[in-house]
């Protein structure tokens, strides 16, 4: 995959079944389906966005708005186009989107023992900010990370 052709959408409802396999394929304890359809449905603050290639979604990035705050509550790439700049590529559109909104900063959380995460989000300008202690269901710290946006900044993408 060439990371020119992917296209970045907002999701419809018609892309939660596509979204939970790839949260089901991503991760140890994925999100019900139900919790994406409420929060897709319910939560004002939210939006999400698929990444296609061909038309079929490879990735996902689900946001919150939050006053002054875009915070990444899920980013997962499906497990066949891993590695390949798809990961970076929706999280430069979270980064550009609070660019074009006017806000100031996002952020997100990673499991402590998630280092390819981790190292993705720092390689983006994100900085540790707060150790979660047991912040996962199963018991498992967590780390939020912050990246300050400057509103000289044009968007990248």
């Amino acid at each position: 995959m060439n990371i020119d052709e992917i296209k970045i959408s907002k999701a419809t409802s018609r892309d939660i079944g596509r979204i939970v396999e790839i949260e089901e394929s991503s991760y140890k304890d994925p999100w019900p389906r139900e919790v994406f359809m409420v929060d897709y449905l319910f939560n004002n603050s939210a939006e999400y966005f698929v990444a296609k290639v061909k038309s079929k979604i490879v990735s996902f990035i689900g946001i919150w708005i939050e006053e002054a705050e875009l915070h990444i509550i899920n980013l997962a790439v499906d497990p066949e186009n891993r590695r390949n700049g798809c990961g970076r590529f929706m999280l430069s559109f979270a980064i550009d989107l609070a660019k074009r909104r006017r806000i100031k900063q996002v952020y997100l959380e990673a499991r402590k023992s998630n280092d390819i995460a981790q190292k993705l989000y720092f390689s983006c300008g994100f900085e540790p900010i707060e150790e979660l202690k047991e912040y996962y269901q199963d018991g498992e710290d967590g780390i939020r990370m912050s990246k300050i946006i400057s509103m000289d900044e044009e968007p990248n993408i």
